[in-house]
Parts: C-alpha cells; sequence; structure tokens
C-alpha cells in the first residue's frame, strides 16, 4: 500500500466515514441489482480502501454509492419506474475531482448528473458525451456498437459549462457547478450528491445493464495522486442496508388501495378544467399552485431560479410536462397526447427517433410517490398514433380501459390528487415538438401542437361509451364541462 500524507488521509476518512451515513435519493422502482467487484473498466491504484471488496462492507457499509433506489423505502422526488438510481456523496474540493471507472451497460440510456444543496442539477454527462477507453466503441452513439466497452470519466470542483457555456468542457468529464447564491453564485462543494441512472437495461438483471457499478476514485485535481478508492458493493448500505432490510411491499399495497369517495378531497392540488404546465424549477411550480387555487396572478418574470434550474432531483437530460387532478371532479382521468418515436422502436432507425425514451408516470404530490409508470415501449398507441393514459383505482377502472383498445391504464392509489407526470429524454433537435424546446412564459400547447398532452376528467358511464380512444376522450372532454363545476 503507498504511503499517504495526513492531508490525504484526513480527506479519505472523511470521506468514507460520510459515505456510510450520508445520500440523497431520486428514486425508481424495482430491487436494487446483484453486481461483482470485480471487472471494473480500469485497476485503480492500491489506496487506503481499495483492499475493501463487497463481502468485506457489511450491511453496505463505506460503499461509494451509498444509496439505491428501491420502491418501498425511497419512492420520492417523482421517479420513473423504467429507471434505476444509485447515489453518492462525494467529497468535491479544489484539490481534488472524482474519478468514475466503468463499463457501457447494456440499456436505453445512462447518465451522471451532478446536484446542488437544493437538489437541482448543476451539471450531467449523457452516455453519447462518454468516450471509450482502448478503441472500443460508444453503443450509445455508434449503430451496432456492443455494450461493455470500458470507459473513464470525471467529476471536477467549479463551474460547469450547463450553467456558462462559455466554460470549456474537458473530454468525459462533468463539473460540481456554482450554487445558485448572490451574484454569479459559489462553488458548490464539500458533500456533493452525485446520481447515476440506467433506464431500460436489456440485459442481466433489470435495472444494471449487465456490467459492474462505476468505480468512484477519489484524487488529486491534477489526477497524480490517488486518495481513495471507494468500495463497490452488491447492495448499498441505503435503504436496504446492504440487502439485509426484508421487502414491505408498501408501494403494492398503495397502489391497490381504492380511495374512499366519502373522504374529503382537502389537499388544494388539482385544477378544473385540467392542463398542462411544464417544469421548470420549484418556485416556478409553487407559483403556478397558488394561482390555480387562488385565481391571483402573481408577476413571474423571466429570471432565475424562476425559468430554469430544475429541482426534485431531476435529470437535465429529460424535460417534463405535469397534469394535476383531484377527486373533486371526478374519480376518472385521462391524459393524451400524440406518442413520440422512441429508440429502438419497430421501423425507426438507430438516431432518427424523436427522442431516446419517453414515459407517463402517476404520482401524489405531497409524497412526491409514483403509483404506476407507463414506459413508451409499454404504452398503447391507437391507429392515430396517440397514446391515452386513463388513471383510476382499481375498482373505477372502466371496462373498455383496456391495451387492446388502445388505452394505457394506471392505478390512481390511495391519495386525493394525482399528478401525471409525461417526460421526455434527449430530444432529437429536430424534433421541434419536444418538451425540451418549450421556453419560459410561452404557449405550451401551440408549441407542442399535437404533442401536448390534453386532460380530462371522466365518469365510468361516459368513459364506457365507446371503444375509440378519440371518441372517449371527446366524449369525456364534453362530459367535464357538461356536468363539473368547479368548487363542486
Amino acid at each position: 500500500m503507498r504511503t499517504l500524507s495526513l492531508k490525504q488521509l484526513g480527506v479519505a476518512i472523511a470521506c468514507l466515514g460520510l459515505a456510510a451515513c450520508m445520500g440523497n435519493t431520486d428514486a425508481g422502482g424495482g430491487t436494487s441489482p446483484a453486481v461483482s467487484p470485480s471487472g471494473n473498466a480500469s485497476s485503480p491504484s492500491p489506496s487506503l480502501a481499495s483492499t475493501l471488496s463487497a463481502q468485506q462492507a457489511p450491511a453496505g457499509l463505506g460503499c461509494g454509492w451509498q444509496t439505491a433506489s428501491d420502491p418501498d423505502r425511497t419512492n420520492i422526488a417523482f421517479p420513473d419506474t423504467s429507471a434505476k438510481y444509485w447515489v453518492a456523496s462525494v467529497l468535491l474540493t479544489p484539490g481534488n475531482r472524482l474519478r468514475i471507472d466503468g463499463r457501457y451497460p447494456d440499456a436505453r440510456y445512462f447518465s451522471f448528473n451532478v446536484y446542488d444543496p437544493a437538489l437541482r442539477p448543476t451539471d450531467a454527462l449523457a452516455d453519447v458525451e462518454i468516450s471509450p477507453k482502448n478503441g472500443r466503441s460508444n453503443p450509445f452513439s455508434t449503430p451496432n456498437g456492443r455494450p461493455g466497452g470500458a470507459y473513464t470519466a470525471y467529476l471536477n470542483y467549479g463551474q460547469s459549462p450547463t450553467q456558462n457555456v462559455s466554460v470549456p468542457r474537458a473530454p468525459n468529464t462533468l463539473y460540481g457547478g456554482n450554487v445558485a447564491l448572490g451574484p454569479g453564485g459559489s462553488p458548490n462543494f464539500g458533500l456533493v450528491t452525485l446520481i447515476y441512472r440506467i433506464y431500460v437495461s436489456h440485459s442481466g438483471d433489470y435495472f444494471s445493464g449487465g456490467v459492474p457499478l462505476p468505480q468512484l476514485t477519489l484524487e488529486s485535481a491534477d489526477g497524480k495522486n490517488t486518495i481513495a478508492t471507494l468500495p463497490n458493493c452488491e447492495e448499498p448500505l441505503l435503504p436496504t442496508f446492504g440487502g439485509l432490510a426484508p421487502k414491505q411491499g408498501l408501494n403494492n399495497a398503495l397502489v391497490s388501495a381504492d380511495y374512499p369517495d366519502q373522504l374529503p378531497t382537502f389537499f388544494p392540488i388539482g385544477t378544473y378544467p385540467p392542463k398542462s404546465a411544464k417544469f421548470f424549477s420549484l418556485p416556478d411550480t409553487v407559483l403556478g399552485i397558488g394561482r390555480e387555487q387562488t385565481g391571483v396572478v402573481p408577476p413571474t418574470p423571466d429570471v432565475a431560479p424562476l425559468n430554469g434550474g430544475g429541482g426534485f432531483l431531476s435529470n437535465i437530460h429529460n424535460a417534463y410536462t405535469s397534469t394535476t387532478f383531484n377527486r373533486r371532479y371526478g374519480n376518472i382521468v385521462l391524459v393524451r397526447a400524440k406518442a413520440p418515436t422512441f429508440r429502438g422502436a419497430r421501423g425507426v432507425g438507430f438516431n432518427q427517433e424523436q427522442m431516446r425514451y419517453w414515459s407517463i408516470c402517476g404520482n401524489e404530490f405531497a409524497t412526491q410517490r409514483f403509483t404506476q409508470c407507463a414506459a413508451d415501449y409499454q404504452t398503447a398507441i391507437d391507429a392515430n398514433g396517440y397514446f391515452t393514459a386513463v388513471v383510476s383505482d382499481l375498482a373505477d377502472r372502466p371496462a373498455n380501459a383496456t391495451a387492446a383498445n388502445g388505452f394505457t391504464w394506471l392505478a390512481w392509489g390511495a391519495y386525493p390528487d394525482m399528478v401525471v407526470i409525461y417526460r421526455h429524454m434527449l430530444a432529437n433537435p429536430a424534433f421541434k415538438q419536444s418538451i425540451q424546446n418549450q421556453p419560459f412564459g410561452g404557449d405550451l400547447k401551440a408549441g407542442m401542437g399535437e404533442y401536448y398532452p390534453e386532460a380530462a376528467y371522466c365518469d365510468k358511464a361516459t368513459f364506457e361509451q365507446s371503444n375509440n380512444p378519440a371518441e372517449v376522450f371527446a366524449l369525456c372532454s364534453k362530459y367535464q364541462f357538461d356536468h363539473l363545476k368547479p368548487g363542486s
């Protein structure tokens, strides 16, 4: 083992100690994959933690990735069930950087995002932006490229190109960025949250993409000195204590619950008539709720943090619309739009898709939990190329709300309100109707055109009058204006 300076030793001990108990999460569904500490992209130099293996880290204590998403325990921050998230709290200072040694997963997408203390992403690195080692191909940018090739990426201290386009981006590098405090902000340093995401794994465990977790190594800013290589684990510390905690089935119980009709719908989320809005930031979302519930229109200047920045541990590569509903207006709700093409869809060439991935998820606002999601490949598309998502309790589900008829049904869950989140990921620049291309303060419906998610309340009798999704949506739209009254 190489000799460490006192400064390096102190940093390493602090990092390993804090890594065992810190971590935020933007959770998704599923169970954590089994991974092996072997087979990483490179063999790091010997260091303080390099002798620790997954088997020598009881309950996941001290692992480089401290938290993994889980539908029962960490279902927060409006997750997506087709994704897996791993979270690390990384010590980032002007004198060090994080080296990330990994392998390309066999999956639809993977990325790294880094966040400020307000859980806003400051920078990100998408799979297509990560060059391989040893002359191998990147399967996310090269047709017929094979997964499993090695790459090395870096998390550097300092301002990010995402926040300032004049900052040059080093190859395979993302940046801690600045925290929006005062003019120009201040550097994001100390324990910084890093999230590794995989969407739609094609091989191995459903979420792992058939490769080990990336190896995290703290090193000096110039890369000449290794501070600590953080061990990988088969299961991180949180939320399962290294896989020791039993499954509880909480999410399944909530999804199958039928909200009692006699209970008051006191939570002030949900609008009549329902309409979709693009997510820009947490302050903008809160102001939007206030506008809809009170009728008061406060000034919304086109300045940060209202017009961007994200929040809820959002992904820079995603853009979102949200449509809010409340049971006081109806127990069946619909969201309908023309479906974009996606990578891997039948008849769509590589890099010719309108976006890499899209999905529809039903969520509860206060707890930020998902109930159910449908990814693009899981969503029924009708003869006109539209999807129609139907959300209700199982007891209220219309008999004709089936995939065979072109409907995608999602459970409402044990909540009075419902937030339907529509995601667009890595949109093709030529696809002008993507959510990503819609500006702050613009007309979202006009900008997205037929891809805009229209919404309606309905009742079972009206819904069951037709099996055609376009006709059903028209009937429900008429029903809500003929029979529903604001404040009823």
